[in-house]
């Protein structure tokens, strides 16, 4: 017996992929059997536990063919036999957004309580990383506790169990790691072979690398896709009859129990090191279209949906909360580990785009509706222009608008600035069927133009207003210069000699300011690989072009190079393949430069990296989920003894970095597109892509060994993925900001500003089509209830941040308000009458008047009616 281990606790569970190189139609068929084995053995030994791997969804998945066994579950979980929950799905916890993950708990709760209660532990095994604010995200789902197994260095953390803080260290969890994963234990045979040398082993080592006394060790006894052990209690029983420690059978929710002292170490920060397992930390880049979709369907429904559908509660609309559930849905189960990190077949890959696309249907449909209503309930004309401002401040700032109009030329009234940006005509159509109270007759439908504004005007907190047009003789056509440059009073921005110069006010001078980049991936859909002797490509500009107009300045960058197509050619040095990109630069606001990015992906096995040379060297200050994190970059020469690949300076980002200069100087650049940042010196590098042709590759520069992906596995053919090479089209948009010095809580409130798109409706009747539900929405279904021609509901304290504001999940009634402090001062808060202050599941929550660094404050309005400014 160890002097230091008295018990070793075994927990009988089954980790679910929902889909990999398998799909997600394949799981179902896999669980039908398993699960319904589960089920049998829990019956029959009524002291047996397992753990259904911490998310609901394969549970809802499993009853859609087996919904005769509901009442069986429920049984079980009430007997707490079957553990369920907490997660609607295993997420990745680096590449989204700190409401996605407060949602996929708040789904996972919803969801769980028509089986009965959840099992209260953080618990995901198989993440690749965790960022550093998950303290706080676990304390708002009501979870004091985080069991877990990647990322973990014991000799920062002083052991493997011990007390993990958010960055204020306000939040904290008990953290228990599983360092050789959650298949340490699995099988559980009652031999000598398996007890000498797995079980007993895995024991061994959690001593070993633990820096303090640990009195109880948990070892998990299942693995991927696992059915449940049976005769589990006969087995240990024999167990303990030849293995040298004293194993107990536990759920993970009793060992927390047993683990949550005073004395356990505190540790503050994220788990990004590959020591004990592989964290594929250039994974962000992977399958960038999924990522795209991921990006700009989390940002529409947090920024966008569920505001507006408060708007639309306030005005009478009457939409479920279904509805959005149904939304997060698609979302959640594609920002699923394996799903969002983009290491699935090519098969699963078209899956998740599909239902990204019907993630962005319904959310675009619950949009449509809520402005098509309102904009009855207003009685709108055809010129007129509805505008939802989903964000809780005023604003006054350029909003792009979309009109469709006879008429070419129109003016705005109510407006401080308007720029058209595109324009088309569509064409008059003859013999079109028109109804008459006949029948139909052949018409002739005249044409129209459709165009695309800037408008800058002011707009209410977190409501609408109205804005009306009419038609002019002529439009202030944009100027077009010779001279290659763009200018405010912050920054000028010149291009001369293929070199894009870059100047402050104050002086700097810094040369080819903005560039492209180009190498050879030589990895897989797991993680970037450098192609060995490979070089660097910079992709120059050819030309440029300048457009002016007022205030509106923009600099079109084009270019075409000659590139290698393949690794092959890279390795002969062969450049034979067209690629072309086109880079806008624009200034509308003071010191923020607006970079939009546009290519054709024409190049096989590569990476494209976007770098910003900012002239400043000190350590980037990244975002992450209601905070920042400065990161030091790695010296890893000799890596291979410590780590299971190389820790590459590749660090994920929530939406923006900044760096500040010697003259205390800050840039700030923004982007919901790309998640995976590096720092050089003074340059700052995104990439915007690495496309690769296999699911997993043995032998890789920075990963030595077996191929991720279990492709190098007796049986496990290697897998081609073609279409991760991704021939398409792309566009990335990121906001470069200037400011006299860094500032935590400016900057969160920019990057919120920047998520926010304010959306306009037109009622007009010359496109029916211009938005799917338009033709279907009866004005038998538009509220009799009367409105303001314009309408705010809620103003926030200028020294917090939104975070969210949805209809209250658990009270359709009900409004959620989420503030975030971002900085690392305590903020003072007065409660407003009538509000309280819960949880993210609802969960009422003691207040102190203040809210601390780094956190978060949930208020649950009781009704739209009691939106009020909180100031």
């Amino acid at each position: 017996m160890s002097k230091n281990i008295s018990t070793v606790y075994l927990v009988n569970h089954t980790h679910w992929d929902r889909e990999w190189y398998f799909s997600g139609q394949d799981s179902i068929i896999l669980s039908d059997l398993l699960f319904t084995s589960a089920i049998k053995e829990l019956e029959a030994h009524p002291k047996m536990k397992f753990v259904l791997d911490g998310q609901i969804s394969i549970l809802d998945d499993y009853l859609n063919v087996r919904p005769e066994l509901l009442s069986k579950i429920k049984q079980l979980v009430a007997d707490d036999q079957l553990q369920i929950g907490p997660w609607y799905t295993q997420s990745d916890a680096l590449h989204v957004k700190g409401e996605s993950l407060l949602r996929n708990g708040i789904i996972g709760q919803l969801k769980t309580q028509k089986y009965g209660s959840r099992m209260k532990v953080g618990y995901l095994p198989d993440t690749f990383g965790f960022n550093s604010q998950l303290p706080v995200i676990l304390n708002e789902l009501g979870i004091d506790n985080f069991v877990f197994w990647r990322g973990i260095d014991p000799n920062k953390t002083d052991g493997f169990y011990f007390n993990w803080q958010s960055l204020s260290g306000s939040k904290n969890v008990t953290a228990i790691n599983m360092p050789q994963g959650y298949g340490t234990g699995m099988l559980l045979e009652p031999s000598h072979h398996y007890v000498d040398y797995r079980l007993d082993p895995a024991v061994n080592f959690i001593e070993k690398h633990s820096a303090n006394f640990e009195k109880d060790v948990l070892i998990p006894t299942g693995n991927d896709q696992m059915d449940i052990i049976h005769d589990f209690e006969s087995k240990v029983a024999q167990i303990n009859e030849i293995g040298k420690y004293k194993y107990k059978i536990d759920d993970y929710a009793g060992f927390v129990k047993k683990i949550q002292r005073k004395d356990l170490s505190n540790y503050v920060g994220e788990f990004l090191d590959p020591i004990f397992a592989r964290i594929h930390r250039s994974c962000g880049s992977s399958r960038m279209n999924i990522k795209l979709a991921v990006s700009h369907l989390e940002t529409k429904l947090i920024h966008e949906v569920e505001p507006v559908m408060v708007i639309g509660k306030a005005c009478g609309i009457d939409l479920s909360n279904g509805v959005l559930v149904a939304a997060w849905e698609k979302l959640l189960k594609s920002q699923a580990h394996d799903s969002l990190a983009g290491s699935v077949v090519d098969s699963v890959a078209d899956d998740i785009m599909h239902r990204l696309k019907e993630g962005e249907e319904l959310a675009d449909s619950i949009i449509n509706t809520v402005q098509r209503m309102i904009s009855r309930q207003l009685k709108l004309t055809t010129n007129q222009v509805l505008l939802l401002n989903p964000l809780p401040e005023k604003r006054v700032d350029f909003q792009k608008i979309h009109v469709i109009a006879s008429q070419k030329y129109i003016e705005f009234d109510d407006v401080q600035e308007c720029y058209q940006l595109k324009q088309s005509y569509v064409k008059e159509r003859k013999n079109v069927l028109k109804e008459v109270p006949g029948g139909t007759e052949e018409v002739t439908e005249a044409g129209y133009y459709v165009t695309d504004y800037l408008i800058k005007t002011e707009l209410p907190s977190m409501g609408y207003k109205i804005i009306s047009f009419h038609s002019v003789e002529n439009e202030l056509k944009p100027e077009i210069q010779d001279e290659l440059k763009i200018s405010d009073s912050k920054v000028e921005i010149s291009f001369r000699n293929q070199n894009l110069v870059f100047s402050r006010s104050h002086g700097e001078k810094i040369e080819n300011f903005l560039f492209l980049e180009d190498r050879g991936n030589a990895g897989d859909t797991y993680d970037f690989s450098p192609l060995p002797e490979d070089k660097k490509i910079t992709l120059h500009f050819e030309s440029g072009k300048v457009v002016k107009n007022k205030h509106f300045q923009q600099l079109i960058l084009k270019g075409s190079t000659l590139l290698p197509f393949s690794l092959e050619d890279r390795r002969l040095h062969k450049y034979n393949k067209q690629f072309s990109y086109t880079v806008k630069l624009t200034l509308l606001e003071l010191g923020q430069i607006d970079v939009q990015i546009n290519f054709d992906n024409t190049i096989e096995d590569h990476q494209l990296t976007l770098g910003i040379n900012t002239g400043a060297k000190e350590n980037a200050r990244a975002s992450v989920p209601f905070g920042y994190l400065t990161r030091n970059s790695e010296k890893n020469v000799s890596w291979q003894k410590k780590y299971a690949e190389r820790p590459i300076n590749y660090w994920p980002l929530d939406n923006n970095v900044s760096v500040t200069d010697g003259s205390n100087q800050n840039i700030s650049i923004f982007t919901d597109d790309v998640k995976e940042y590096r720092q050089q010196n003074e340059k700052l590098l995104f990439t915007l892509l690495a496309t690769t042709d296999q699911l997993g590759k043995p032998n890789l520069v920075n990963r030595p060994g077996r191929a991720s992906g279990d492709t190098t596995k007796l049986g496990h053919p290697l897998i081609a993925t073609p279409k991760a090479e991704l021939f398409q089209k792309f566009q990335f948009n990121f906001h470069i900001c200037l400011t006299d010095h860094f500032d935590e809580l400016a900057t969160a409130k920019k990057s919120v500003q920047f998520l926010s798109s304010v959306l306009s409706y037109q009622v007009q009747e010359l496109n029916l089509f211009e938005n799917r539900l338009d033709n279907k929405l009866q004005d038998s279904l538009v509220p009799d209830k009367k409105l303001p021609v314009k309408l705010s509901l809620l103003k926030i304290p200028n020294d917090l941040v939104i975070s969210a504001c949805y209809p209250d999940y658990f009270d359709e009634d009900a409004v959620i308000v989420r503030v975030t402090n971002p900085t690392k001062g305590t903020v003072s808060f007065n409660l407003p009458r009538g509000v309280k202050v819960v949880d993210a599941v609802d969960e009422p929550k003691k207040f102190e008047g203040k809210v601390d660094p780094y956190d978060i404050l949930t208020l649950k309005y009781a009704s739209t009616n009691k939106l009020m400014n909180m100031e």
